[in-house]
């Protein structure tokens, strides 16, 4: 096996995609592999240029280090838009996962403008 000095990439090395992708899936919750199972039917059967164990293993990980809150808000918008009935695997997915991510702060800020908090509690004498 010889390791590229530049890039990295490891030129005779074979990954086992069904171990790398038990492994990232092994630290998140329940939920979350629920969401998964759902998103990889949906994307596998209708797109099948995405049938591919390799395709799965890279979306996994790229949304490696997102928290669970951010993931469940944007395949819910994913499923909602019917984006995966547009040819949108994913890639599309992954893109939109970590566009959350990054812009989550941002996107909380410009909802308190908009729409205000909840009122204080106040206790009645």
């Amino acid at each position: 096996m010889v390791k590229c000095p530049v890039c990295g990439y490891k030129f005779g090395f074979k990954y086992n995609y069904s171990k790398e992708i038990l492994d990232i899936l092994k630290n998140r919750s329940k939920r979350i592999k629920k969401y998964f199972k759902i998103i990889k039917t949906e994307i596998t059967v209708n797109i099948p240029s995405e049938f591919s164990i390799e395709a799965y293993f890279l979306f996994l990980k790229g949304i490696e280090n997102v928290d669970d809150r951010t993931i469940i808000r944007a395949t819910d918008q994913y499923i909602r838009a019917g984006y995966h009935l547009q040819g949108k695997g994913f890639r599309y997915l992954k893109a939109m996962i970590n566009n959350e991510s990054v812009n989550k702060k941002s996107r909380l800020r410009n909802e308190y403008k908009r729409l205000g908090r909840t009122p204080k509690i106040r206790r009645l004498p």
